[in-house]
């Protein structure tokens, strides 16, 4: 049995935070766009959201299992998961919300499941969701960008914001492509995700496998989804909007790309990324757009063990050269 050891060494030859530390940079983008946009609230939900994660992980991992963690081992995945549940979060969303959130995706979905490594949903994901699920009134604050850049009143107002997200069938392209319109906080610029994939492909850190099952599914599925559209002349259009204003490319880069909660087999990470995209096409219409992106990716999250057990080529030998057991 291999003891001690996170499950990231044994997708990648690089360590843990070398990964995670990647995987922040490549975020950069959307955590500025989004203060950009949505000013000091935007800035305090990510920060918050970042300490929390951090903080309820760290200590229920060194006072409540410290017989079971490397002391010398700092868990930036906390980090991660906070910075993505809170780009996914509406603009003028309540710290309380937050404060729920990170609680659930760390304590109940990582810490319980034997902390980092060992989770078999995404904690960012499953924290998304779960607070979509039990209070939905309470996220309906999505605000134009670009306005109010002090505004700091929604982050205490337990009541929950209402606006709706913005109608993006009359702004022009450029507007689009930049994200400049009322959505989660950090998914609406295709710009900014793309440069984070961009920056995570350069730096090998993630080989494309599951954003490339994501977008081929979404491209093949799409249109089979929505057929009568395309007969009537709309489809190309809509589906043109959902590539770059759903979030579907955040979802394929930060939460497809997961090391801990997809199959370690490429194929079987494009085949998980497609079938997530399938899912994602036939309910994103018939449910809350959250909903319809979040479901999905802890749908195929749950079946990666399964799928890692029976289609993993790594033998025993492998996973203990690697972790370092055998010399």
């Amino acid at each position: 049995m291999i003891k001690g050891y996170f499950a990231p060494f044994i997708h990648s030859e690089k360590n843990a935070p070398f990964i995670y530390i990647n995987v922040l940079t490549a975020l950069i983008p959307c955590i500025v766009l989004s203060v950009v946009y949505y000013g000091l609230r935007a800035a305090i939900l990510i920060i918050l959201s970042q300490l929390l994660f951090f903080t309820l992980d760290f200590a229920f991992s060194r006072f409540l299992r410290p017989k079971t963690v490397n002391r010398d081992y700092l868990d930036l995945s906390s980090i991660i998961s906070g910075t993505i549940f809170a780009l996914l979060l509406p603009p003028d969303t309540s710290v309380f919300v937050v404060i729920l959130g990170t609680a659930f995706g760390s304590v109940v979905i990582k810490q319980l499941f034997g902390g980092v490594g060992s989770n078999i949903m995404n904690p960012a994901i499953a924290a998304r969701l779960f607070v979509q699920l039990l209070m939905p009134d309470k996220l309906l604050g999505f605000s134009e960008p670009m306005t109010e850049f002090l505004k700091l009143d929604s982050l205490i107002d337990i009541t929950g914001h209402k606006a709706l997200m913005g109608d993006i069938r009359n702004l022009y392209a450029a507007e689009i492509i930049a994200g400049n319109f009322a959505t989660f906080i950090g998914v609406g610029s295709c710009i900014m995700i793309l440069l984070g994939a961009g920056y995570l492909l350069f730096r090998r850190i993630v080989r494309g496998y599951a954003f490339t099952g994501y977008l081929l599914g979404i491209i093949l599925i799409y249109p089979c989804a929505h057929l009568r559209a395309f007969v009537m002349g709309s489809g190309p259009m809509n589906f043109l909007l959902f590539i770059l204003t759903s979030g579907c490319l955040f979802i394929a880069i930060f939460a497809l790309g997961d090391f801990t909660t997809m199959p370690i087999n490429p194929l079987m990470r494009f085949a998980s990324a497609f079938i997530c995209a399938a899912l994602t096409v036939v309910i994103y219409d018939k449910v809350d757009p959250i909903i319809g992106l979040c479901a999905p990716v802890l749908f195929v999250n749950i079946a990666t063990p399964a799928i890692d057990y029976y289609t993993s080529s790594m033998t025993h030998k492998e996973v203990k050269r690697r972790a370092g057991d055998l010399k």
